[in-house]
């Protein structure tokens, strides 16, 4: 589907709290995108839930996000702050594209024509890639000359220095992610080896060759995984 806001009522107690519930995911589907509570004061702070999972906190009536939720993950805001016996309705600009993940809004893809600079990747990919469209020549980092390309050629974004990688490999049983605190969040990695898929926390499915949009949460090891060794799981905190 396309970009689709998805709404959630609720009306404050005489504290000034209250609890967004969107609607359940069809099966199948993995909705990805945005939550922001119009019209809410400054003052509110709120819990953004998965599946009754903590993934990440809201302020007042700005835009946050993108949360994740699957049809077995029911997404949730759980707010305090608000006008009292006030009612709100809060909004989440879901994207499904099926087997892929997304954000809202939408990234764009550049299509040019010329010459174009490719850094190189770490060892391990473990961001998504965006294909870049190319008819000329094209510089490739550390390589001695530029290469002559007439065709599409993936670029993989540069990290930023304060970035923190690493993998491991799933035991059969429930891992936990190592302790490492997150400025912007988590992003995971399964490798196109692996052989078969891993759920992350209980909610959605990672399979091989597939990469997560940023997961916004604090700590890497707030992020559970269940596995098949000698299967290995990649991670990106940043």
């Amino acid at each position: 589907m396309a970009i689709t806001a998805q709404y959630a009522t609720a009306t404050a107690d005489s504290g000034g709290d209250a609890v967004f519930m969107f609607p359940e995911v069809p099966q199948g589907e993995l909705w990805c995108g945005t939550t922001t509570v119009p019209g809410a004061p400054n003052t509110m702070t709120a819990m953004v839930l998965t599946g009754g999972s903590l993934v990440g906190s809201m302020t007042g009536p700005g835009s946050y996000g993108p949360w994740i939720a699957d049809y077995s993950r029911r997404l949730s805001i759980v707010a305090e702050g608000l006008t009292p016996n006030a009612q709100f309705q809060a909004v989440w600009h879901a994207d499904d594209k099926g087997g892929a993940f997304s954000t809202y809004p939408a990234p764009i893809t550049p299509v040019v024509a010329g010459t174009v600079t490719v850094p190189i990747p770490l060892d391990v990919a473990i961001v998504s890639p965006s294909p870049v469209g190319v008819d000329g020549t094209v510089n490739v980092g550390n390589f001695p000359a530029s290469q002559t390309v007439n065709g599409t050629v993936t670029a993989a974004p540069e990290l930023a220095a304060s970035a923190t990688g690493g993998a491991f490999t799933m035991t059969g049983g429930t891992d936990t992610l190592p302790n490492h605190a997150a400025t912007q969040g988590v992003t995971l990695s399964a490798p196109v080896a692996n052989g078969h898929p891993i759920a992350i926390g209980g909610g959605f499915v990672l399979d091989p060759g597939h990469v997560t949009p940023l997961l916004p949460i604090s700590n890497s090891d707030l992020i559970t995984a269940v596995g098949t060794s000698p299967d290995v799981l990649s991670f990106l905190v940043t």
